[in-house]
């Protein structure tokens, strides 16, 4: 399983996964979270859209860095509580 750094830029509306190669928190983006996974990124990415239910590049909505931040806040304390129910996302298995 790779990891990544999932970072936002507010200027290009872009999330990025980044692989550890840029230094964190430079080029206008700010980090959300460390050792991420693709399916951890398009998790947030969903529950950052929510609103509108588009992706990011897609969406007519531009985020701030504070709301990202915030989305990042309450899909914390969403996964805490699914946790607590002892449940799990899963990807499906693709055919």
């Amino acid at each position: 399983m790779e990891y990544y750094r999932l970072e936002f830029s507010e200027e290009q509306q872009w999330l990025r996964l980044d692989n550890y190669t840029n230094e964190a928190n430079t080029y206008g983006f700010i980090t959300i979270m460390e050792k991420c996974t693709d399916m951890e990124c398009h998790i947030f990415e969903a529950f950052l859209t929510k609103t509108n239910g588009e992706t990011l590049e897609n969406s007519s909505i531009k985020y701030r860095n504070a709301d990202v931040l915030e989305a990042k806040q309450e899909l914390d304390f969403f996964l805490e509580s699914l946790r607590q129910y002892e449940l799990e996302i899963v990807r499906k298995d693709r055919k």
